[in-house]
């Protein structure tokens, strides 16, 4: 009964927001204190068919920055992680407060002090500047996912594995890595949202030339047009379900070869 309710609860917090929008999505009009609106719309439809490269082009943007910076930190995570399994003492514990800094300062203070140092580089104004800074701020919730998975799996079985005679890289690869491969989509997946997501950042460090879809709803929620909001936001929150179940998919496919095996 218990869990039934819990649930319940869990649905109605997840899609009571999405059907929401997709009222909106539909709606000219929804003053307070009606609960119905009263006056639908394919306005906001009808904006999108009249540029549709302009809606191809942000979601490409989109999903090439965000996909960039989740591998980039699934990647520098999984050292990371090996790093401080491997590591001892003092220099264990620098690693991990070194990860967390990005968790310590605020946004608005990080992104003003990485737009000095863009702008010095040159990188402002430009993809792998937005990149880099997605990658900076995405970076700590990769590592500590991967890390205490790391720390749960150890490098016992590896070492065995030497011990039998296979090379360091062997042994990762078929040993480590498809016991990490469950955590590393979700890093990838948490890494993509966090990048996705990102407003301020993309604004300040792409400097308006660099578009995408949350740059892009923004500006459309401070003018109060929520019904063309609400449709990217369902765009937006379409390719996030879409890449979480194609990282789950391919997780699963690829553990699914480390599972069967003939015994004679």
């Amino acid at each position: 009964m218990y869990r039934k309710t819990i649930h319940f609860l869990i649905f109605i917090v997840i899609f009571l927001p999405i059907s929401i929008l997709l009222i909106w999505a539909f709606t000219a009009r929804w003053p307070w204190p009606h609960l119905i609106p009263h006056n639908l719309s394919l306005r906001g439809f009808e904006n999108l068919v009249r540029q549709p490269n302009q809606l191809l082009t942000l979601i490409l943007s989109s999903v090439f920055i965000s996909s960039c910076v989740a591998m980039l930190s699934s990647l520098i995570a999984l050292m990371t992680a090996r790093a401080t399994v491997m590591a001892k003492g003092f220099f264990k514990n620098f690693i991990q407060l070194t990860i967390a800094l990005p968790f310590l300062i605020p946004v608005i203070v990080f992104a003003t002090g990485i737009h000095q140092k863009m702008f010095e580089w040159g990188w402002t104004n430009k993809l792998w500047g937005v990149i880099l800074a997605h990658l900076i701020y995405s970076l700590p919730y990769a590592s500590y996912l991967v890390i205490d998975a790391y720390h749960a799996v150890g490098l016992h079985l590896e070492e065995q594995a030497w011990v039998l005679g296979a090379n360091k890289l062997k042994a990762f690869w078929k040993i480590t890595f498809p016991l990490l491969l469950p955590v590393l989509a979700t890093s990838l997946a948490t890494s993509f949202i966090v990048s996705f997501s990102q407003y301020f950042l993309t604004l300040m460090i792409g400097g308006g030339k660099i578009q995408t879809l949350s740059v892009i709803i923004f500006p459309y929620l401070q003018r109060n047009d929520r019904t063309i909001a609400s449709i990217y936001a369902l765009f937006f929150l379409i390719i996030s379900f879409l890449v979480m179940g194609l990282l789950s998919w391919l997780s699963n496919f690829y553990q699914s070869k480390y599972e069967k095996f003939d015994y004679y």
